[in-house]
């Protein structure tokens, strides 16, 4: 382990509900940590369910992985996708930052539909849906705060600001 970088997609579910503010520090907190580490991420929260991409060194986005699978704040916390060999980052804007999608009308603007919104605690099982909307939330961010995305600038992860995180 150690030269090899890595994508980790997960799911988890909150045990308890938090207040915005809080899922706002805790964001922040990962970022420089996460920054520390050489490790970039997105993530997306619906109801209390969070969808989280992870991307970078595989020891530190292991270790990352794992402290989050541990974290009594969290339970179901499901691997969607693991993909080693990663050459260059998807989601590289951000040490992390996140999107809270419980507004519909954001919904409607990320996605461009609701048809998912009323069922999204199933659908976000499904590893496909929830790299799609980790992506589409992430490029819609990344257009909202005037980031290139493509960008290779991006790829050494910002720390978000509270207004980079959209829904609330």
């Amino acid at each position: 382990m150690g030269g090899m970088m890595i994508t980790y997609a997960f799911r988890s579910e909150l045990k308890s509900i938090m207040p915005y503010p809080d899922m706002q520090d805790i964001c922040i907190s990962s970022a420089k940590y996460n920054r520390r580490a050489g490790v970039t991420g997105f993530m997306v929260e619906c109801g209390g369910v969070f969808l989280q991409i992870l991307e970078g060194p595989d020891d530190a986005v292991i270790s990352i992985f794992r402290r989050i699978s541990i974290d009594t704040r969290h339970h179901h916390v499901d691997l969607l996708l693991s993909n080693d060999g990663l050459r260059q980052r998807q989601f590289g804007a951000w040490a992390m930052n996140l999107m809270f999608m419980d507004d519909p009308i954001l919904w409607s603007q990320v996605i461009g539909s609701l048809s998912p919104y009323d069922d999204f605690l199933q659908r976000s099982q499904d590893p496909i849906f929830s790299l799609g909307l980790l992506s589409h939330a992430y490029k819609y961010a990344c257009a909202a705060a005037g980031v290139d995305p493509t960008s290779t600038e991006a790829r050494h992860g910002r720390i978000p600001q509270a207004h980079h995180m959209l829904g609330r």
